[in-house]
């Protein structure tokens, strides 16, 4: 009885060795961590566009506020003998304060008022304000309030209860123009120069943080307020013009200044 010879092993038919195992092993773990890396990336990036679209979409419905009262902002001089008289008893007011550490302050007298029950002994008439005030939420920043009055009060030196409008505001900033240029300046219809005007124009800039900060989630606060968005709105105040300029305006004034 004869015995076949076992066949020679080849090359082809010994499998890997342990070389071979180990470059592939290499090559696995190289594509798995760039692929890691590229689906990170990705995620920041979406993560990063969503923050700037919230922070945008807040900002933009804090200006259409703004900018409505603007609008309607009303101003009763005190030398319109018709509209005065001896006998008035509504006072209004316009004025923006500086103070240099928490942002500008508006206040103004305005017809935007819609009472919350019907029927209700409330006129169109109202006071606002828009003041930045320190966070409740997150140590070290500051939200924007609105105050509004159901009436125009009697004493427009009393500041009314205050609502959140926008949180995580970095500046709020108020400037009016005065005939030839903005005016970074105070104004106020009881003092100064600017006694008994209103501006033609007012330019309003919020600028916001894009990522919020929360107290005790192990977040890096210093680089969170490093991304900001700001967005600025030029509104006209449609009943300025009975009052003149602070300044004669310049006949040869570009709009691109505005």
């Amino acid at each position: 009885m004869k015995h076949k010879l076992s066949q020679p092993v080849t090359n082809a038919q010994a499998g890997f060795s342990l070389i071979e195992v180990v470059i592939t092993v290499a090559i696995l773990m190289t594509l798995t961590i760039a692929v890691a890396v590229m689906m990170r990336n990705g995620f920041d990036v979406r993560q990063g566009l969503s923050d700037r679209a919230r922070v945008l979409h807040r900002l933009t419905v804090s200006m259409e506020k703004i900018g409505n009262d603007l609008q309607h902002t009303i101003f009763v001089s005190t030398k319109d003998g018709d509209r005065n008289g001896i006998d008035r008893t509504v006072k209004t007011v316009f004025k923006v304060e500086k103070s240099g550490v928490n942002g500008d302050k508006l206040w103004f007298t305005t017809m935007t008022h819609q009472p919350l029950l019907a029927n209700a002994y409330e006129s169109d008439l109202t006071m606002v304000v828009y003041t930045l005030k320190d966070s409740k939420t997150a140590a070290g920043r500051q939200d924007l309030y609105r105050a509004e009055t159901p009436v125009i009060p009697l004493d427009v030196k009393e500041e009314p209860t205050m609502r959140l409008l926008a949180s995580g505001v970095k500046s709020f900033t108020v400037e009016c123009w005065n005939g030839d240029r903005w005016s970074k300046d105070a104004w106020d219809t009881g003092r100064s120069e600017t006694r008994g005007l209103i501006p033609r124009l007012v330019k309003i800039t919020i600028e916001a943080y894009v990522q919020d900060r929360f107290d005790g989630d192990g977040q890096d606060q210093a680089s969170a307020d490093l991304q900001t968005e700001k967005i600025n709105s030029v509104i006209y105040l449609t009943r300025s013009e009975e009052f003149a300029e602070i300044k004669d305006r310049d006949k040869n004034i570009k709009w691109g200044t505005l």
